[in-house]
């Protein structure tokens, strides 16, 4: 059972990011996969969450959100910074004001040391980012989400010794969830706390998922349970869309109905994929490069626009364009493609060295 259910957490998972590549890559479907993708990772956080007892178990935790979230963050936005001033000479970032003609693009300057310097020390309180870096609010919300939830949860068991802490936690997830909401009204967002408020109460449905188990299912009502969970999606697309990105959606229950049908579509889709060897192993292997793919996705877009740009003859500062260039057709499918398999073939060096290094740590 355990292997089981590890499989279909791992198909989770990759079906959760390829889904994230997929709505930047200018797929036509985008506003559906946005009622539900990325509430899917905050859930499966969740799911996941454990908290070992007393203050050790605490600080244990921390330190292990800090070397997994917030250290991938600072590197990786000080990286796109860092290469500022090389990506502007290959046109991956431009100063061309033409690019502004494109909805949703900037101009960038060069930078200086003193800028690297200044706009790490910004990473690191989580105040801004970078453009290729883009994908990565989720990693801040995550970080924030996670370090506030063990902490209610140690101040819990501290409070109520013994007792179980689900119907307390989920008292703080609904005023969270009513706060966040009330800030989305508003415009409210510093440092992206307007997000964590709304998504505390996503990782809360994954521990609550995590309760309920795995339950024993024939595929063919697997099937029916996913057509079901897709038709509501489907049926509540012309009411509003969810933007956790901006901390935007329409009310505080249409954004609990989307994530949930969506866990149930992406659970009964995945336990469907675990029975297919090979497709569960491909799932599985993005599923563990979540954040490589997270970091470089929008970077390996530029391989195909500019192909693109070489097979029409289009200026060089439209390799630019963000996050893609090329729009109708499969212009899609190619850049999925990229965003996905680019940063799975770089992650997998690492990957091989950190196993060798375990083995031989074990040893």
């Amino acid at each position: 059972m355990a292997k089981q259910r590890d499989a279909v957490l791992d198909a989770m998972r990759g079906i959760g990011i390829v889904l994230m590549v997929v709505g930047h890559s200018g797929f036509g479907g985008s506003d559906f996969i946005y009622l539900f993708h990325m509430a899917l990772f905050f859930m499966l956080s969740g799911y996941f969450f454990r908290l070992g007892e007393g203050p050790a178990g605490l600080r244990r935790f921390c330190v292990r959100r800090v070397v997994t979230l917030w250290l991938p963050f600072v590197a990786a936005n000080t990286f796109f910074t860092l290469c500022n001033n090389l990506f502007l000479k290959l046109n991956i970032l431009t100063d061309d004001p033409r690019i502004l003609d494109l909805p949703g693009n900037q101009v960038t300057g060069p930078v200086t040391l003193k800028d690297i310097v200044g706009r790490t020390v910004h990473w690191c309180v989580f105040d801004g980012g970078t453009q290729l870096g883009g994908a990565l609010w989720f990693v801040q919300a995550l970080f924030q989400v996670s370090i506030l939830y063990a902490l209610v949860e140690f101040v819990l068991r501290r409070l109520r010794p013994g007792q179980d802490t689900l119907l307390p936690q989920g008292f703080v997830a609904g005023v969270l969830l009513l706060l966040g909401w009330h800030w989305s009204r508003t415009g409210w967002n510093i440092w992206g706390l307007g997000i964590a408020a709304s998504s505390y109460s996503l990782f809360y449905l994954g521990t609550l998922a995590r309760r309920l188990g795995q339950p024993a299912r024939k595929p063919a009502l697997r099937a029916g349970i996913a057509a079901a969970a897709f038709a509501v999606l489907l049926a509540m697309l012309p009411f509003g869309s969810v933007g956790l990105a901006g901390n935007q959606y329409p009310n505080w229950l249409f954004l609990l109905l989307a994530s949930a049908a969506g866990w149930v579509l992406v659970y009964e889709c995945a336990h469907l994929a675990a029975l297919l060897p090979r497709l569960a192993a491909l799932l599985a292997a993005l599923g563990r490069a979540t954040m490589p793919i997270v970091i470089f996705h929008f970077l390996s877009f530029k391989l195909v626009t500019w192909l693109g740009l070489l097979a029409t003859g289009g200026e060089p500062y439209l390799l630019a364009a963000f996050p893609t260039l090329f729009t109708g057709g499969a212009w899609w499918l190619a850049y999925t493609a990229a965003g996905l398999a680019l940063p799975l073939l770089a992650y997998q060096p690492y990957r091989m060295l950190k196993n060798r290094l375990l083995c031989k740590g074990r040893e």
